[in-house]
């Protein structure tokens, strides 16, 4: 097997320069933080309608977002909602259920079978789900599509609550095909700080030859730059990864934003590395997994040569949603649950993050959206652009001449190739008559040549996804549960 020759380190100047340029890792543009609060329910349906009349077999991806976890982990930044109480987790399946049927209604009377081809349960924690509650679930969504259609479905696991081979066996049967483990961090220092211990020895009963059997792809999610993590720690963690043998692998950066989350001020009397010591953690794990067989897809995952991620990227399919990276198989999501977020052609849609208004709009038999955005040409434009460069590593000008009219890239352009220069200066972007290339360095700083292209951006500054009135209230914990 051929390895791939290894990635070095950025310098200290260029790890200053680019490093800590504060932006968005692209999985929408223009992101949530800007989409526009009088997009409602009746414009979700407008657009679910557009979608039926002209694309009526468009494969879709259905997301379902339940929001419970037992503790807070101390890095998240997803929509959770602490409660182990089940009476609080049969109360929100209700609700939850009640979206699903207004959804059907809707597709009832239009007469229309969704083409539903990918399923995610993602939180949260969904595998602290009950078995009744999973069966539940998955009874309701009988009208809308079969296990057997789909090409993939996947749940996130905590591998700390209740999890064994049985339960493995029961998630098979009903028809998971893709389990995620929420791993972060091996090191139980580490863990206990982030208020998440998962030792590998946790892990390790639950991957028996029988269970790699039962799924397409096993997934670990790891983050770097945590508290008092050190590079030997993430060393560490990288090595036991390897050795547990997932077929692929997130490789996350630590958000931290104590401005936003309030946990994350509980990082405060640690030690954080420093940018400089954090690219060197991610370059060493890039090169780890690379000598231990594993691709490197994207801006931060890899993948086994034989997992859908890597054959997705060789035949040109990988793209990227909310969900994440995907094969490619379906670019529209129905998103389901608080938070949830949905694409439907151009139109973008969130579901509320607070459980009372969730549930208020849900008893009014209205879909409970919050905000939307309809994105124009140019957006769309940017947006192919800035996929490209995380998922392909490459712009080429001939594309958007030959399917987005663009006549002349270097003159519609213009603005972002003279910020571009500096770039090339650095040897992080190669540029020529027919492409963009981003360099081996330049791996690391995709996210920034993607800012380059983000028109938002540069006329209003980043905003955060949570900057707006609901998602604001839903950081208040008092407020989830007074229902």
């Amino acid at each position: 097997m051929s390895i791939k020759k290894p990635y070095q380190a950025p310098d200290e100047g260029l790890i200053k320069k680019y490093g800590d340029r504060q932006g968005s890792f692209y999985t929408f543009y223009p992101m949530n933080g800007l989409w526009k609060d009088e997009a409602g329910a009746s414009a979700y349906l407008e657009a679910i309608d557009e979608m039926i009349e002209t694309r009526p077999d468009a494969p879709l991806s259905l997301y379902l977002h339940f929001p419970f976890c037992m503790k807070q982990c101390l890095f998240c930044h997803c929509f959770t909602v602490i409660s182990g109480d089940k009476d609080d987790h049969g109360k929100f399946i209700d609700y939850m259920l009640k979206e699903l049927e207004i959804l059907q209604q809707h597709f009832d009377k239009r007469g229309f079978k969704p083409n539903f081809r990918e399923l995610h349960f993602g939180g949260g924690s969904p595998s602290i789900i009950s078995e009744d509650d999973f069966r539940r679930i998955w009874k309701a969504l009988e009208p809308m599509l079969r296990a057997e259609d789909l090409y993939e479905c996947t749940i996130e696991i905590d591998p700390r609550y209740e999890m064994s081979v049985d339960r493995m066996r029961f998630y098979h049967d009903m028809g998971v095909d893709r389990i995620s483990f929420g791993v972060q961090d091996f090191n139980p220092n580490v863990g206990k700080i982030i208020n998440r211990v998962n030792p590998p020895e946790m892990l390790e009963p639950l991957l028996t030859d029988e269970v790699r059997s039962m799924f397409k792809s096993i997934n670990f999610d790891l983050i770097y730059g945590l508290p008092s993590q050190t590079s030997e720690d993430f060393k560490q963690t990288v090595q036991d990864a390897i050795r547990l043998n997932p077929d692929r692998l997130a490789v996350y950066v630590l958000g931290n934003r104590p401005d936003i989350y309030r946990h994350h001020q509980s990082f405060n009397k640690h030690y954080m590395a420093a940018s400089i010591e954090t690219s060197g953690m991610f370059v060493d794990a890039v090169n780890e997994f690379l000598e231990n067989g594993y691709e490197f897809i994207g801006i931060d995952h890899m993948a086994k040569p034989t997992d859908v991620l890597a054959i997705a990227k060789k035949e040109g399919t990988l793209f990227r949603n909310a969900i994440g990276y995907t094969p490619g198989r379906s670019s529209d999501i129905i998103g389901v649950g608080p938070s949830s977020m949905g694409i439907v052609g151009d139109h973008y849609f969130q579901n509320y993050y607070t459980l009372p208004s969730y549930y208020e709009a849900l008893d009014r038999d209205e879909l409970p959206v919050v905000r939307g955005f309809v994105a124009s040409d140019d957006d769309v434009l940017r947006r192919e652009i800035m996929f490209d460069v995380v998922l392909y590593e490459k712009i080429s000008k001939a594309k958007f001449r030959d399917q987005y009219g663009v006549e002349n890239f270097d003159e519609y352009f213009a603005p972002e190739l003279k910020e571009l220069a500096e770039f090339v200066t650095d040897r992080l972007v190669e540029i020529d008559a027919d492409e963009i290339r981003i360099t081996d360095t330049g791996r690391f700083y995709q996210r920034q040549v993607c800012k380059v292209f983000d028109l938002y951006d540069r006329e209003h500054g980043y905003t955060h996804s949570r900057e707006f009135d609901d998602g604001t209230a839903a950081l208040d914990r008092k407020v989830q549960l007074q229902t």
